[in-house]
């Protein structure tokens, strides 16, 4: 089953533990795991299969940075040559006429 990702159901049926459980160890580092989106976990074949063996699991950390504040982006960059496009207004009144007898 080489790239099969199992999701935290599949792995407590396949390690016999709760689904509660798997969780924790994820939350851990015992039981490594990719997040998919805030609230979904996979977990590769290959480390599920190394944590039923009992070896320790590879605790490599990700790093998100926030943007520190007062940063600003495009500071020395030069524009573009050629035509400038002047923005859209945001709204835009339109009058009808309407001719009467």
């Amino acid at each position: 089953m080489p790239g099969r990702y199992f999701t935290i159901k599949e792995a407590a049926e396949r390690l016999e533990i709760s689904h509660d459980t798997v969780s924790r160890l994820i939350e851990r580092g015992e039981l490594p795991a990719i997040r998919v989106s805030e609230r979904l976990y996979r977990i590769p074949t290959p480390a599920l299969e190394r944590y039923e063996s009992g070896a320790p699991a590879t605790v490599r950390r990700v790093v998100q940075e926030q943007v520190a504040e007062g940063v600003q982006f495009g500071v020395g960059e030069k524009e573009p040559e050629g035509e400038t496009v002047s923005p859209r207004p945001r709204h835009v009144r339109r009058e009808t006429r309407v001719k009467t007898a």
